[in-house]
């Protein structure tokens, strides 16, 4: 193919054909501008083509952040194309799945590494859309063990194809070192705690507070149904926690069940003799069932069910019995009295024991900067203590005040909402603006 007065020589010509719609946004938008009208075609090339981002998520909870995101996206940008690395949530919101990402979620190192396989297809997946698809960002939601190897194989085919990380990850607990990662290959990074700015930006990340999801999320919980549901007293759930619901998250990760479910049930199973009274209701993630518990452990008489409406529990809750995660903050969120357990296979606590720089798991505890809740880890995660505290919890009123209280003050420090709104702007600075009428 001969060279053109305009300079487009073999190399752009063989990536035109390849990947039209980017080499040409490339070729049009470069700074040496070949031709005299390339304003004009700038112009019509952008009234013409619809924003296209690749967005991704592992978790379920990630699955809602990112839907959020996506919807806050297209009420700025109409017309906006998704293609996604996620769960129902995203699809539903109107993303073109092109990994489902449901029940894939792993932590500990033998989950880890069962999952590995997928993992890495799924990586290789997305990559190579990133490498193909002429998407003008690249937005990825939580998830850093998937999502900072995935940058760098986005980025060393594509430097200047954008990355925004919305959650940031939480290096000030452990992994500081993947600072760097951020700084290097990501233009943005927008953080859910306002303490991140100041962290991420001190270690050379462009980074911003947008507000905290689950914040938002949580002033909409409404738990009446569900209280009436077990016939508990929505005024008194508070005040008589003794005869009100204790709502069990043991985790949607099979291998944390395995762990952790066997001494939930035990408890359970107690606290039924001890609070007659009380209402046990397990929350099961989408991808659980009652049969995936019982295979584990029996169930006992009286534990009540609950799928899909993870806030409403809480909100109707009394007292609630979580595995280390993000319920723990939706509860704290509520002003839910709590305990927290967890508990990974003995090379991954090694390693963590080594590796986190905090000594709370907690996240209610971690914002406080001290124990407002009560963690049992590893070996002391057991029937027996945790039947202990959730004792106190239902029978000493000043201990279950006190604690409710300290979790209501937590909320004030988490500054203004709108969150899912606040990081869509944040990334339409990236984005082909609107066409003018």
């Amino acid at each position: 193919m001969p060279v053109h007065a305009g300079g487009v020589n073999r190399k752009f010509a063989a990536a035109a054909f390849s990947r039209p719609r980017r080499a040409a946004r490339r070729f049009f938008a470069s700074p040496r501008r070949r031709f005299p009208y390339n304003s004009a075609v700038d112009a019509l090339t952008e009234r013409k083509r619809m924003p296209r981002i690749l967005i991704s998520s592992v978790e379920p909870s990630a699955d809602l952040h990112a839907s959020n995101l996506l919807t806050a996206l297209r009420a700025l940008h109409p017309g906006l194309e998704a293609d996604a690395a996620g769960g129902p949530l995203l699809a539903k919101a109107g993303a073109r799945l092109l990994v489902d990402m449901s029940g894939r979620a792993a932590m500990g190192i033998g989950d880890a590494v069962a999952s590995l396989r997928f993992f890495r297809r799924a990586g290789k997946t997305l990559a190579r859309a990133a490498r193909h698809a002429a998407y003008d960002a690249v937005v990825v939601v939580d998830g850093p063990s998937f999502h900072l190897p995935l940058a760098r194989l986005v980025r060393r085919d594509d430097p200047g194809l954008p990355l925004i990380y919305y959650i940031a990850p939480k290096l000030w607990v452990w992994k500081e070192w993947r600072a760097k990662c951020l700084r290097r290959d990501f233009a943005k990074t927008l953080c859910i705690f306002p303490f991140e700015e100041r962290y991420f930006r001190g270690r050379g990340v462009d980074a911003v507070y947008v507000g905290n999801p689950t914040r938002e999320q949580m002033a909409a919980a409404d738990g009446s149904a569900i209280a009436a549901r077990y016939g508990v007293s929505w005024d008194g759930r508070h005040s008589r926690p003794e005869k009100g619901i204790l709502a069990v998250f043991p985790g949607s990760r099979k291998g944390e069940l395995r762990r952790l479910w066997p001494d939930i049930a035990k408890t359970l199973a107690a606290a039924r003799e001890r609070f007659p009274a009380l209402k046990p209701v397990v929350s099961l993630a989408d991808n659980l069932t009652k049969e995936d518990l019982a295979a584990i452990h029996p169930i006992p008489d009286g534990v009540g069910f609950s799928v899909g409406e993870s806030h409403s529990l809480l909100d109707a809750s009394s007292v609630v019995l979580a595995k280390s995660g993000t319920t723990t903050l939706e509860a704290a969120l509520l002003g839910k009295p709590m305990l927290v357990c967890y508990r990974v296979e003995s090379p991954g606590f090694l390693l963590a024991m080594f590796v986190v720089r905090i000594p709370r798991v907690a996240l209610p505890n971690i914002l406080a900067g001290r124990e407002v809740v009560r963690e049992f880890l590893q070996d002391a995660a057991t029937a027996g203590n945790f039947l202990n505290e959730l004792e106190r919890l239902l029978a000493d009123r000043r201990y279950y005040r006190t604690m409710r209280n300290r979790l209501l003050s937590l909320a004030d420090g988490l500054g203004e909402g709108n969150s899912a709104l606040r990081a869509a702007r944040e990334i339409s600075a990236f984005l082909p603006r609107p066409a003018s009428t």
